[in-house]
Order: C-alpha cells, then structure tokens, then sequence
C-alpha cells in the first residue's frame, strides 16, 4: 500500500501547478531585466560622461551637468523604466563625485533597498520615473527633496518622452516646473510661503 500511496501522491504533485513554478521564473526574468535596465542606464551615463571629459580639462569630479540635463539621458532611462522592464520606477542619483548609481522598484514606488556603497554628497541630481505617464512630485517625492533640500542640486520626474518635471535648488527650492513636449507648461508648488 506504501507504494501505491506515494505515486498517488508523486501523480498528484505532478498535476498540481499552483503557479509558484511559474511566479519563480516571473521573478527571474524581472530580475534579469532589473539588472540590464541598469546596467543599461549606467553605460549610456558612461559614454556622455567620456565625451564631456574629452571636451573639458579637469577631473571627472569637477565636471557639472554632466548627463543628469541630457534630454537623451531621459529618454534612455524612461525606456528602462517602460521598455527593458514592465513600467517599473526607475531611479537614477548623480553623486558629488559624478557617480551613477541606479536602482529599480515598482509600478509605484522605488527606493536604494542596498545601500548605495560610495555614494557622496552633494547628490548633484536625483531623476525617477513615473511609469504610469505623469510628470509631478508624489507626496512621497516632495517629502524626498525636502530632506535632501541641503544636499541636493537638482531633481527630475520623467513621466515619457518629452514630459518631465525639473526641480532646481537654486532659486525656487519649493517649485517643479513641469514640461510637456520639452516645453514649460505649469508649475506644481509646495509647502507654505514664507
């Protein structure tokens, strides 16, 4: 009876598919993607980096706007977000030594979940998607520039090609100017005037 019963049951787990099979090879190939979606990103920011470094005198730390105002920079980043990976945030931080680290989240939320190891301060640029196609800072993005106002120069929302918000810490530190077509077409404003 012992034998019957255990390929019964070996029969029965055969024909059981309770998808974690296939939710673990969903989850491979996201991951797959997460990876080239970075490592992506990261190369295109190296190439715009060496023809600026050609360009200019000085070191890769003394560099400014190096790729972080590079409309083709965005657009490389928004297809990660929408393309390479199945509309999945997408952040990108320029440190103060002109590193690039990138990491990836969900359709609604992203975040450093490893420390990013070597990162310095000033960030000279903050850039995340929003891949459901809207350009404007969340609550949750507002509360970000907001902690790092003293040491961030510079934030971007991508919401596609063409469609953005830029946040500068220089003159308007409580104000998104939000682009439609590349053009400037209204400005989302927080907190309290003081």
């Amino acid at each position: 009876m012992g034998r019957i019963k255990d390929k019964m049951i070996k029969e029965d787990d055969d024909n059981n598919d309770d998808g974690y099979d296939h939710f673990q090879i969903e989850q491979a190939e996201v991951q797959y993607f997460r990876e080239k979606a970075i490592e992506d990103i990261k190369n295109h920011y190296e190439i715009l980096l060496n023809q600026q470094l050609r360009s200019c005198a000085g070191p890769r730390e003394k560099l400014e706007g190096v790729a972080m105002h590079h409309l083709e920079f965005h657009e490389s980043i928004w297809r990660a977000s929408t393309e390479t990976l199945p509309n999945l945030e997408v952040q990108v931080v320029i440190d103060g030594k002109n590193n690039c680290f990138v990491s990836t989240g969900t359709a609604g939320f992203v975040d450093f979940f490893e420390p990013p190891i070597g990162m310095t301060l000033p960030i000279r640029c903050w850039i995340h998607t929003h891949p459901f196609g809207a350009a404007y800072f969340s609550g949750t993005d507002i509360r970000t520039v907001s902690v790092w106002e003293p040491n961030m120069e510079c934030a971007y929302v991508l919401g596609g090609e063409g469609h953005y918000g830029f946040w500068e810490n220089r003159f308007e530190p409580k104000q998104l100017e939000i682009y439609v077509n590349n053009e400037e077409q209204k400005i989302q404003t927080w907190g309290e005037e003081e």
